[in-house]
């Protein structure tokens, strides 16, 4: 649906950014990516807004160091699943 934005997907972009250059050994191409991506936000609660106002409001939940850490833990299983077991050679 047009106008509809999940925040949770710039949370787990920011994460995998941050994580993946620190990890040489794990494949990083775009297409593990949008896998490590979509296991992430598969077992994350949506964040759907509609407003710049809604963005920023979640983002600010967001930055609270619970919310923060279930990202991180996350975000580093689909790391550790995928880069184990990437769907090419």
């Amino acid at each position: 649906m047009e106008g509809l934005k999940n925040v949770m997907e710039e949370a787990v972009e920011y994460q995998l950014n941050r994580l993946l250059p620190t990890m040489p050994n794990i494949c990083s191409c775009d297409q593990c990516r949008l896998d490590m991506a979509s296991f992430a936000l598969n077992r994350l609660s949506p964040q759907y807004v509609r407003t710049d106002m809604g963005a920023l409001f979640q983002k600010l939940n967001n930055s609270a160091p619970q919310a923060e850490v279930e990202v991180l833990t996350t975000v580093m299983s689909a790391i550790s699943t995928i880069g184990s077991h990437p769907k090419h050679d």
